[in-house]
This record gives C-alpha cells, structure tokens and sequence, in this order.
C-alpha cells in the first residue's frame, strides 16, 4: 500500500536541534578502506521476460564511455566507514550507495548527514564509492543513458563490499542492508532482486531505495524487505511506474513512501535547481521522515529478531 505524506510537516525548532546536537555529539569511528572487486560468478538476465538485459561485467573496468575506454581486470573499491565508537564484534550494518555523478560535494555531505543519524542509532555505515574507485569524473554517468547497465554492474560493487564486512567480521552477516538514492536506488532493487541474490554467497537483510528508477521492475521478485522513498514531483525517475511495481503481487511485499510536493533529491540541502534537465534540490519533511523511517524500520527488524 502507498502511503502519502505531505511535505508542509512542520517539525518544532526545538526538536531539530536536539537531533542535530545529538548526532554532532554521538562519538563515532570513521576510516578509509580499500575492498576488493569481485564479480558474480556467472552472467544472468535478471528481469521477468526480457532474455537480453543482463549489465554484469567480468572486469573491474569494461571500457566505457565514463572509464575512457580503460579496461581492467580487476580493482579496488574506496570506501569510507563509520562505527559506532568503541563498538566490538560484529554489528548490524547499512551500505550507502551514491547517485548518478558519485560522492561529490553534495552527495557526501547527504553520506556523512544520514550516515551520521546511522551511527548515532547503533548502525555501522559504509559509503562505497563506486565511480571513484574507477577514476569517473565528477559527472559520474549522469550524461549516460544506459545507466541500468551501470546499476547492475554497482550491484556486484555492493555485494563485493558485503562479503568484504562479513569476511573482515565487521558486520553480523545476518544483519546488513542497503541504502541507495537515485542511480544507487535503482542499483538497490537490482541487488535485492532473487535471480541476483541467488548468484551470491551472501544477501542482504533488506533494502531501502530513494527515487529509484522502476523501468522494467515491476514483475521483479525481492528476497528480503524493500522500502521506497518516492517524490511526488520527481522529473527524474517515474513514481508512478515505482507505485505500480510496489502494487504488484509477490511473495514479499514492497513498502512505499510518497512525499507530496518533493522533488528528485530531496534529501540533499540545495535550493531547487535545474540539473540535467530535472528539478532537483531540498525538502525538509522528505528528507527527515526518510531516514527517521529507515531507522525506525531497522529498529522494528531488530526487535523481530529479538
């Protein structure tokens, strides 16, 4: 069922301020790491009566337009990770996935805002940079219609960086989700997708996804948990096509969120703009209900467990 919300909440002053203090003073651990690539084992089209789609890459770097051209065989993903200060063992953790132009200004300061409201809630966070890690330039595939081949090729980075948090024994292997926007949203649903997950050693418990695109999605069957974060007014990706597939019957069913009067990025702290040919920038009731929803979700799957 999709639930509308309407971007005219007021939130107090006071109570913005103390989550702000809160999260400012919540000590946490951060550091820099390299993960290795790899790759799923096998080439397998993932989308319900389309034979043709497949996007996964047998290397690091596949000669793309973006790389210019570069192939490699394999690589190294950058990440950055943040933990709950003295935090030990294995704990419950959120994988962050970027948008179409990569960890640039904006989108690392949306990483180290919501990543930081992670950690102050008991979660490790790790923002895989996938674009970097391949020496993309600041536009990242923004200009690149094929841009689902792209998310199917960040789908392998992210469970690359799974294994990586499970190996290390960083994260509790039954405990690990997704967070993406945009590109990355879109990369989210193509992680949680069955046919996908099926090709891996180790899933995801979970999958949250803002605006993503919902082409070709819609007979997509997840394996776990999916929330999507929609904007009413999104020029950038369809939220009818993204109710449309929620709507669908399957055996897991798909949670939606609609926020009235938000466009594309309403997470990230700009005035409206035009980007790429689409209206992009703030709004304060998406952004904050978002991620107090996420949270609040990992929380109610941790009491389940429990």
């Amino acid at each position: 069922m999709t639930r509308i919300k309407g971007a005219k909440v007021q939130f107090p002053m006071r109570q913005i301020i103390l989550s702000i203090v809160a999260v400012l003073s919540f000590s946490s651990a951060r550091a820099e790491m390299k993960i290795p690539w790899n790759t799923s084992a096998q080439s397998l089209p993932w989308i319900p009566g389309n034979e043709y789609i497949d996007g996964r890459s047998k290397n690091f770097m596949d000669g793309t337009v973006e790389e210019k051209g570069k192939v490699k065989a394999e690589g190294e993903l950058s990440a950055d990770i943040m933990r709950p200060q003295g935090a030990k063992g294995p704990i419950p953790f959120v994988i962050m996935l970027h948008g179409c132009d990569g960890f640039g200004r904006v989108e690392r300061k949306w990483g180290r805002d919501y990543g930081g409201r992670l950690v102050g809630a008991g979660y490790g966070v790790l923002l895989l940079d996938s674009f970097g890690s391949r020496g993309l330039g600041p536009d990242g595939v923004c200009s690149d219609p094929s841009q689902l081949t792209w998310a199917r090729c960040r789908a392998d980075d992210a469970y690359a960086a799974l294994d990586w948090l499970i190996g290390q024994k960083i994260a509790d292997p039954k405990r690990v989700y997704v967070l993406g926007r945009s590109n990355g949203a879109t990369t989210t649903l193509i992680i949680m997708n069955r046919a996908i997950g099926d090709l891996h050693e180790h899933m995801f418990a979970g999958g949250f996804a803002m605006q993503p695109s919902c082409y070709l999605m819609k007979n997509v069957e997840f394996y776990a948990p999916v929330h999507l974060f929609l904007a009413e007014k999104d020029e950038a990706t369809s939220p009818i096509l993204c109710g449309q597939m929620a709507e669908s019957k399957r055996s897991i069913p798909v949670k939606t969120v609609l926020w009235k009067g938000a466009n594309h990025s309403f997470e990230d702290h700009e005035p409206i703009h035009v980007f790429h040919g689409y209206h992009v920038g703030y709004n304060a009731a998406a952004a904050e209900g978002t991620i107090k929803a996420i949270i609040s979700a990992l929380n109610e799957a941790k009491k389940a467990e429990n």
